[in-house]
């Protein structure tokens, strides 16, 4: 599983934590007919949390066969975006049961939308800085609610969808002018705040 460690640690080193757990002891893949990537809370008492990460067996398959650099390019985003997706999920709920604070389902997702854009952006510089609006139209424009999602679930994307292109955009200038520390800086800031505190950094 070197491409499921890979993209955890890089959500980990993108966002400056430290989680100390490994993705794999939490994966449940799956063969049959779903959702793309699901992150399941199993068990939840007085003692903790219990999660599971369900995958599609056959995107974690094609996955770990593509060379390591190739993992986030344009041919392997179908398959690479929904893992990165259930491991955003994962990362951002161990850290939200560690600093013991409720977390909703619309703040994962719009972080999860967020960690794709930023994963591929930050794999791409400095060359990613000429392809910033293609890549923005591509993860997040071209965006549609998947078939058989409750009205309540396309909501919750929706809006996700909306929060974090907002976001996005207002990082175009730290892209353009080279600025990768800064724009680092804008990124942590947003996955530490909570949803209220995104809605305000995105102007949303």
């Amino acid at each position: 599983m070197r491409a499921l460690r890979g993209l955890y640690r890089g959500l980990e080193a993108l966002n400056g934590a430290d989680s100390g757990v490994d993705p794999v002891a939490f994966l449940v893949p799956f063969t049959g007919s779903g959702p793309r990537e699901e992150l399941v809370v199993v068990r939840e008492s007085e003692d903790g949390v219990e999660i599971a990460l369900a995958l599609a067996e056959h995107a974690l398959e094609r996955l770990e066969r593509r060379p390591h650099a190739s993992v986030l390019g344009d041919a392997a985003l179908a398959d690479t975006l929904p893992v990165v997706e259930g491991l955003s999920h994962l990362l951002y709920l161990v850290e939200a049961v560690r600093r013991e604070r409720p977390v909703s389902g619309l703040e994962l997702e719009t972080q999860a939308e967020v960690d794709k854009l930023a994963l591929c952006l930050l794999a791409r510089w400095p060359a990613a800085r000429d392809d910033f609006p293609r890549l923005v139209d591509r993860l997040l424009c071209q965006w549609s609610p998947l078939p058989g999602q409750s009205e309540s679930l396309r909501e919750r994307y929706a809006i996700a969808n909306r929060v974090a292109l907002r976001f996005i955009r207002g990082l175009e200038r730290c892209v353009r002018a080279g600025q990768l520390g800064g724009l680092r800086r804008r990124l942590r800031r947003f996955w530490s705040a909570d949803m209220p505190g995104k809605l305000a950094l995105a102007g949303a």
